[in-house]
């Protein structure tokens, strides 16, 4: 009975203890706020906050959230799974984070069943931060903008980007690549992408695999060590410009394009570019059959390492047209034979002219210095040269000798008139007598 009576007390006791009490969120932290709009942001100011994104548990982002927003942090780590269930969210933004970490599937958003065109998006940016790993099926779904600038990027695995939906715009502003993997960027469709400033050591083969760009591809001022085979593997753009670059080798086949529209490619400096470089640029079938083949466009480039055979293009869809290409190799008659055949048909290539310092057309070098007689018209003008210096020193040789000899010649006058020229000298003494007569 005793124990009966107070066993109900006991547990009114506890029952303060048992009761959950509310798990924080990330809006909890120090130095992170929610504000009415449901945005999640955070503001570090000391050197070492950190900012760890997770999508349960404590200290997780709210499944309200519309937006996260983070500035100044040390580290920023995106767990995986982070966005999946954040139906709302529609932004986010790093600004001058130290390290950022993106695990799989961490921005990986498909809230809807049914996809459509008229449904949102996420928006994802990245300003002036250093990305130490893009892991692969990090970024997916539904996603509206890519746009990372003046950010260090250390790691971008395979398939870091994949799998989207409504990309609008892929903007890769003056960023500094260290490590691409294959496929970084796999099976989506953008209307625009753009490559803009910044270095990238290595561009492996299928950087972009298999990508759709509906509308504009650009490559603007790009610094790159290597373009591999197959590097931008890219159907349907209706505009592709590539200029601007500072390319050290340009492989075979390194832009494999289906374009919908012409292609250019315009003050480029590239140090070797080889063999069938621009044979992967080709025109739709759909787009041929009604307006013909295309143009690709080659204007004011300046290339080391180079042949003809380095410009062949598919004659079936495109038209080469060059406006402009600088040879930067000394001209010579044998590269003006060598390069014949294009000059013939564009005209327009242009080789380093050493003695007067600048670029020159190939015809006018050619005219100027090439053919049986302008070849040997130096020998000549040596071997004349030397012929007037031999006359000269002969004819130099011959006055000194008669100088001499004038010299060497002494005129004596004897009492009796007489002259003797004599060629050595002779002392002649006379001896005058006194002449005594006695008288």
């Amino acid at each position: 009975m005793r124990r009966s009576t107070w066993w109900p007390l006991l547990l009114a006791l506890l029952a303060p203890t048992f009761a959950q009490s509310p798990v924080p969120t990330i809006c909890a932290e120090e130095f992170c706020r929610c504000d009415s709009f449901t945005r999640v942001i955070c503001d570090c100011t000391a050197a070492d906050n950190e900012v760890t994104l997770r999508p349960n548990g404590a200290y997780s982002v709210p499944s309200t959230t519309t937006g996260i927003i983070i500035n100044g942090c040390a580290r920023v780590h995106f767990l995986a799974e982070t966005a999946r269930n954040l139906i709302q969210l529609r932004t986010v933004e790093l600004t001058n984070v130290g390290h950022v970490v993106i695990n799989d599937h961490a921005l990986a958003w498909s809230p809807f069943s049914r996809e459509n065109e008229m449904q949102p998006g996420i928006r994802i940016v990245i300003r002036n931060s250093t990305i130490n790993d893009i892991s692969s099926y990090a970024i997916q779904g539904r996603v509206n903008d890519i746009i990372i600038t003046d950010s260090t990027i250390d790691n971008m695995r395979p398939f870091a980007f994949s799998s989207l939906r409504g990309v609008r715009n892929v903007e890769l502003t003056n960023n500094v690549f260290r490590n691409i993997a294959i496929q970084a960027f796999k099976q989506f469709t953008a209307v625009n992408f753009i490559l803009r400033g910044g270095s990238i050591e290595n561009l492996p083969s299928r950087f972009l695999s298999d990508v759709e760009v509906t509308d504009l591809f650009h490559m603007d001022g790009v610094a790159v060590g290597h373009i591999s085979s197959l590097a931008f593997f890219v159907n349907s753009p209706k505009r592709v410009l590539i200029e601007s670059n500072t390319i050290d080798t340009l492989e075979a086949d390194g832009f494999h394009m289906v374009s919908h529209g012409s292609i250019t490619f315009r003050n480029n400096s590239v140090t070797t570019l080889r063999k069938n470089s621009f044979l992967g640029f080709t025109v739709a079938p759909e787009i041929t059959s009604v307006k013909g083949r295309l143009e690709i466009l080659i204007d004011n480039n300046t290339i080391t390492n180079l042949t003809p055979m380095s410009l062949i293009h598919n004659r079936t869809t495109l038209n080469l047209r060059v406006d402009g290409l600088n040879l930067n190799v000394p001209c010579t008659c044998e590269l003006a034979e060598e390069w014949r055949v294009l000059v013939r048909e564009q005209g327009v290539i242009n080789c380093w002219y050493d003695l007067e310092g600048h670029f020159i057309s190939v015809p006018t070098f050619v005219d100027s210095r090439c053919g049986t007689f302008k070849q040997t018209f130096w020998i000549f003008v040596v071997i004349g040269v030397l012929v007037v210096v031999i006359i000269a020193s002969i004819v130099t040789f011959i006055i000194v000798r008669r100088e001499n000899e004038k010299k060497k010649k002494v005129q004596i006058v004897l009492p009796d008139g007489k002259t003797y020229r004599e060629t050595e000298f002779h002392i002649v003494v006379e001896r005058a007598e006194l002449l005594t007569t006695d008288l």
